[in-house]
Parts: structure tokens; sequence; C-alpha cells
């Protein structure tokens, strides 16, 4: 096995951690506003800098992510009319309440992506936002489910960021432990209202010294995320709720302590590296309604 590193597509983080893992999802999480669907076009932007096909998919309308991503200097208009780019609005998965945090993929959109990710020979994949695809009822599903979805997805053999919001509930922040148990790198954004912006790393496998050292950012028009050269008094901000406040209260939460216990990484693991490949289904743990 091959433990392989790519750019996420930030100078500063690649600088300093060299990269992210090849073929593994990266989680980042944040607030309203943080800066997590900029940072999404930085990693796709980084595809086209390398060469490489990306897709991304998204709440947002394609012609208002196209805008965005040209005012911060990176050419997705360029990209998506020659097809380097595929830019899918996730209204075109889900028929009723498009925009609706609780609404859920259908099961056979997996399948839809697995097809357009062969076909095209997709090397990244961002999700803005992950939750269609994770945000299931009831919460006793969540790890089951989690694990599914995330083996599915490194078996495409595609480096992908799941983007998600900043969790507000119960069930929110088991679906947020569930992901950062099985993303080996985990970034969270935060943000105040004077504009102060803090980037910080909560999870590298195989990294320990430069976790949650806080990385002080701005975002530029003609540039993007980069480094914010001015001292930042709030480099000790912090939305990241601490334990008890996560689990607090069990009686009030029992789906939380009932939820059943995800399969090992090293079961998930031991599958021969030359067993052929079988047709992905991320539901294949859990039948989904």
């Amino acid at each position: 096995m091959v433990i392989d590193k790519t750019k996420l597509g930030l100078a500063f983080f690649d600088e300093c951690l060299g990269g992210v893992y090849r073929g593994r999802p990266v989680l980042c999480w944040g607030s309203r506003r943080s800066g997590k669907s900029i940072l999404a076009c930085h990693f796709l932007n980084q595809a086209l800098l390398e060469g490489d096909k990306a897709l991304l998919l998204s709440r947002y309308q394609a012609q208002d992510t196209v805008i965005v991503a040209e005012s911060l200097g990176m050419p997705f208009a360029d990209a998506v009319n020659s097809g380097q780019l595929t830019i899918l609005e996730y209204n075109t998965f889900i028929t009723e309440s498009g925009t609706s945090n609780n609404v859920m993929l259908p099961p056979q959109s997996f399948m839809e992506l697995h097809g357009i990710v062969e076909s095209q020979s997709i090397r990244r994949i961002a999700f803005d936002p992950v939750l269609p695809w994770v945000a299931i009822q009831p919460i006793t599903r969540i790890a089951e489910h989690v694990y599914s979805f995330i083996h599915a997805l490194e078996r495409l053999d595609a480096t992908s960021l799941l983007l998600l919001p900043k969790p507000a509930s119960n069930a929110a922040h088991t679906l947020k432990n569930r992901l950062e148990d099985l993303c080996p790198v985990v970034i969270h954004l935060a943000h105040t209202h004077d504009r102060c912006r803090i980037l910080r790393v909560t999870k590298y496998l195989g990294e320990s010294s430069k976790l949650s050292t806080p990385f002080p950012f701005v975002i530029l028009p003609g540039v993007g995320i980069t480094t914010d050269p001015a001292p930042c008094p709030c480099s000790g901000l912090s939305d990241e709720p601490q334990p008890q406040q996560i689990r607090q209260n069990p009686a009030a939460a029992p789906a939380t302590a009932a939820s059943p216990r995800a399969p090992s990484l090293a079961a998930a693991a031991a599958i021969p590296a030359g067993s052929p490949k079988r047709p992905i289904h991320f539901s294949s743990v859990v039948q989904l309604p």
C-alpha cells in the first residue's frame, strides 16, 4: 500500500502539512460565512492547476459558484466550458424541497455519482455541503450509514472535501463526531463579527505537533484565502463545543448513546488490494427507507 499526498489548495496549509492524503476525504466544518465554500473553490482549483478533472456538488446555482470563483482569480468559467470542471446542483438530484437540510438524497444518487466520476475520470470531489448524503433519521442509524458512505466514497479513488455546517443539535453533533472519526484530516474554520478568521487543523493522522495551531487568514479579491499578515487578537477563538456540551444530559438523547458502532477501519483495510471492485452502494450497510 502506498501512502501518497496531494495539495489541498491553500499555500500556507500545504507548506506546513504537506497537503492531504490522496484518495481520502477531508472534513471541513464551521459556522455560516466562515469561508467553507471559498475553501472548496481552492480545493477544486488545485485540480485544475494539476490538469485533473474535478466535480462540485452544491446547493448553490452553478453560475453563482463560477462568479464567486472568477472574482477570486480562479478560471472556473473556462474549466466548465472545457469539461475539466463539472458543477452539479443538488436540486438536480432532489425534486422536492431541494434546499432543505433535512432532505436526504435518494439511494440511486450515489450510483449516479459513481457513474459520473468513473466515466469522466474525476480526481477531486467537493460536497457543499455533505448533509444531503449523510443526514438521516433516526439518529441511531447515523454511525453505520456514515461508515458506509465514507467507505463507498473512498472506493471512488478520488480525493474529496466534505463541508459541514456548525452543529446546532445533539443529532448534528453525533453526525460531526462520526465524520471526524472516519476522515483522516479535519479542518475547522471560525470567524468573528470583526472579520477575524481562523483555520485550525483539529485532526491529521500521523501529525500531532501542529494540531489546533491557529492559522489567521483573510479572503481577498483576486486571491481568495491567504494568510493574514496582521496579528489576530482572536487566535484563541473557537466555536468547538466542549465534550460535556456535546453529550450533556444523556437521558435527553438516548439515541446517541445507543448508536450502533461502525465497523473498524482495520476491517475496511483488510480487503485485498487486488480484489475486483464490486458496484458501489453506500447504503449497503443499512437499508434506507
